[in-house]
């Protein structure tokens, strides 16, 4: 008799931001394999983590059990025995609850890992309501060195995030630190869509990437100049006119004046006692001299004709108290970026001035561009001022919102059920970190590991005494690994929730076994890799049953909150309830979904040019070009670069090359390195750099490096990269396994983390310079040594 073909089951994939559409594949109860899906909005590939599914679900090492440390904090062997999942939850319950009551509820921290990269994308809504209902405004969340930087400092300039880029009617796409031939597979075959039938492409990155080498023009950025570049890039722009000045008279804040003397925007009240608070403007000069024109930005409207607007003014005003001299805030932003001329930005940044030239003539030239940015320009102490650099670079493109540009919203709209409304704000006010950093993601409850580590160890500004992280692994995903230990021994409780122990796990109290996304249901309510797949919405069935006593984050969660008294805040400890309330808006419901679980098309589509409507989301509702809202928290209101800020630290002969990293398609983060299929293909930590740099340092093809920072240091294996940037060598994060090429070594040996400096941060974000370091190398031996 002929073996059954396996049941085919629409689905979609979460082990990465892809999210890619796909056929799962069960015999037997067992995941057999994974097929795209090419009908699916993001279902035309798969990458190789993707088709391992079945290797992680049906794993020998999954966690199957509760299980709870014997063993004193510190050992070597935890001594994990298993217990019941309601011995687990009502002791973690209890420790939840009597700190909340005795001390409060932020002397509990969470961690939780990414939904970009991990199965969390499918339980992220549902954990954050959580923390949020307990009241913890600590949240580990490694936001400030993955998605702050385009999801929210991105806001300061558009009031919106990056958008969702319309590569499939654009002419000119801009990709910039980012990879998605190697980290979003569905919008590389976008990209790859959009060459085909002609669009030109701009690749900024140090490395020579599949696009790099593809592209129109490929701009070879050192490691940490990437704001140097904008500015000097901007510079071009405006000096040739080569920006839509249209766009930038009506729809940014560029013609309002600025007072030299204050830094805030001129207002009518400045001229005349009881004078309202219009905004003005200069206009052309004319036989009465020069005029003033106002803007009303409570409203959102022009008091007098926009067209009117001078861009570029330098002026006089006479106020009540006096003349005082003003400059508009376009003619301040061209000011900032003249100090970045071709000749400079080309020392400073590697890139060739002729490269330069060519880029701005595109951005120019084209009325359609659409771009994206993501970790390349993420993970640096100058980070947010560059996302500023770069929007406001965009911005005088004109194409924000426009057809073939970056198009913010969805095709419908949907309700949060994150919880944000559930965190008092006197609760919010108590985030580590935020008196640091007030406008950074403290105040969305996402704090830094090491705040969190000086208050476990130091009580700064009060004590962390417990600790429940939701996957991730800080010791792999964050520096400052010895403070982390530290930490992990300083708790009174420690609870960890993945599929297996990993090095964090370790540590934890208690342990509990997470069910995959292949083991639960999951909903996705729209697919970001084109304004096309944002109008599919999908409930991913189970299509296996959990491993063992698995169970899912958003289970886990449930059951906590009605032992915490919490359940009113959940819907009742019902997914469903919950997830009709998000649906609502849209006229979906849980029950239509699971009727179609390939998917809905909803009837609307993304609409183009929403400011129209009201303007922009801004304090100004223009897209700001000057940050009143920046300039107030004493940060720069505009992306001015100053040259000493470039470098985590000076270069000296101790550490003469520039270290960057880079994001493998292999895998994602610190996982997958126990997927045999995975391991084969990659089976070392690489570490790129061009030939004539490993000649500089006596360095071969496949060597074993000892990369020395004055952090820490790492071994990782040498990968010849012809026209990667030279002096500048490129790792990746993540290993945290033992090491198949050197004997003896400690799993830490190649983990890249440990050699990176925390002691400065993005004053804003609080990111740190993952990307743009200085090392020095030397030739490891086979064995070690």
């Amino acid at each position: 008799m002929a073996e059954a073909e396996p049941a085919r089951i629409p689905a979609f994939c979460t082990q990465c931001r892809s999210r890619c559409g796909c056929d799962a594949l069960v015999a037997d109860g067992e995941l057999v394999g994974i097929e795209p899906r090419p009908e699916h909005p993001s279902g035309a590939k798969l990458c190789p983590k993707g088709r391992a599914a079945p290797e992680l679900v049906h794993h020998p090492d999954r966690l199957t059990r509760p299980l709870r440390r014997t063993a004193p904090k510190g050992a070597a062997d935890p001594g994990w025995r298993p217990i019941s999942w309601d011995e687990a939850l009502d002791e973690i319950a209890g420790r939840l609850g009597a700190i909340r009551d005795a001390h409060g509820a932020e002397q509990v921290a969470f961690s939780v890992t990414t939904p970009s990269g991990t199965h969390m994308s499918d339980g992220i809504a549902w954990v954050e309501r959580f923390i949020r209902g307990f009241g913890s405004p600590n949240t580990i969340y490694s936001t400030e060195i993955c998605n702050w930087h385009k999801d929210v400092a991105s806001r300061f300039t558009y009031g919106w995030d990056i958008g969702t880029p319309d590569f499939a009617e654009s002419d000119l796409m801009l990709l910039w630190g980012w990879n998605p031939a190697a980290t979003w597979l569905a919008r590389s075959v976008e990209i790859q869509k959009a060459l085909k039938r002609g669009a030109k492409l701009i690749v900024v990155d140090p490395r020579p990437t599949l696009y790099a080498r593809h592209a129109e023009c490929w701009l070879r950025v050192r490691p940490g100049t990437d704001q140097a570049l904008a500015l000097g890039l901007a510079h071009l722009m405006l000096e040739g006119g080569g920006f839509d000045a249209a766009f930038a008279r009506h729809w940014t804040n560029g013609p309002f004046l600025v007072r030299d003397d204050t830094g805030r925007f001129l207002r009518q009240s400045d001229l005349e006692a009881g004078g309202s608070e219009a905004i003005l403007l200069a206009a052309p000069a004319d036989d009465a001299g020069e005029r003033l024109l106002r803007y009303d930005a409570a409203a959102g409207r022009w008091l007098d004709p926009a067209e009117d607007a001078a861009l570029f003014a330098r002026q006089s005003v006479r106020t009540a108290q006096g003349a005082v001299a003003c400059a508009s805030a376009l003619q301040r932003f061209a000011d900032a970026a003249a100090e970045w001329p071709p000749a400079r930005a080309a020392e400073t940044t590697g890139v060739p001035e002729e490269a330069m030239r060519q880029a701005a003539a595109l951005l120019a030239e084209s009325r359609r561009t659409a771009y994206y940015a993501w970790n390349g320009i993420g993970q640096s102490v100058t980070a947010a001022q560059t996302d500023r650099a770069l929007s406001i670079l965009y911005g005088l493109t004109g194409c924000y919102g426009r057809a073939g540009g970056n198009v913010p919203g969805g095709a419908a709209a949907f309700n949060d059920i994150s919880g944000q409304e559930l965190l008092s704000d006197a609760q919010r006010a108590k985030a580590l970190g935020l008196a640091e950093r007030p406008l950074g993601p403290g105040r969305s409850g996402w704090v830094t590991a090491r705040d969190v580590y000086r208050a476990v160890l130091q009580g700064d500004p009060y004590p962390v005494r417990m600790l429940v992280s939701f996957g991730g692994n800080l010791l792999s995903a964050q520096p400052d690994g010895a403070q982390a230990l530290a930490a992990f021994q300083a708790l009174d409780f420690h609870v960890h929730v993945d599929f297996f122990e990993n090095a964090s796990a370790a540590h934890a109290d208690i342990l509990l076994p997470a069910a995959t996304s292949w083991e639960r249901e999951g909903l996705r309510a729209g697919f970001d890799n084109s304004l096309e797949g944002l109008r599919r919405v999908q409930l991913r069935p189970a299509v296996v049953p959990p491993v063992g006593e698995a169970r899912s984050d958003v289970d886990i969660v449930m059951q906590l909150s009605e032992k915490l008294g919490m359940d009113a805040l959940m819907f009742g400890g019902d997914s469903d309830a919950g997830h009709d309330h998000m649906l609502a808006p849209a006229g979906l419901t849980v029950a239509a979904l699971r009727a179609r679980p390939e998917g809905v098309e909803l009837p609307g589509v993304v609409r183009r040019e929403p400011y129209r409507d009201a303007g922009f989301p801004t304090p100004t509702r223009r897209l700001e070009i000057y940050s009143e809202a920046l300039r107030e928290a004493d940060q720069p209101p505009l992306p001015r670069l100053d040259p000493g800020a470039l470098e985590p630290e000076a270069p000296d002969a101790a550490f003469p090359l520039r270290l960057g990293c880079a994001k493998s398609l292999i895998y994602c983060h610190s996982q997958h390195r126990n997927i045999a299929a995975l391991r084969r293909r990659a089976p070392d930590p690489m570490l790129e750099m061009a030939p004539e740099t490993a000649a500089a340092c006596d360095l071969s093809d496949g060597d074993w490096a000892l990369v020395e920072t004055r952090a820490g240091r790492f071994a990782a294996r040498v990968k010849l990269a012809p026209d990667c940037a030279p002096d500048s060598v490129f790792a990746q994060h993540g290993w945290t396994v033992p090491l198949e090429g050197i004997a003896g070594a400690p799993a830490f040996a190649a983990n890249m983390n440990a050699a990176v400096p925390t002691d400065r941060t993005d004053p804003i974000s609080g990111s740190i310079p993952m990307r743009a370091g200085w090392c020095a190398l030397r030739r490891l031996t086979p064995g070690g040594g």
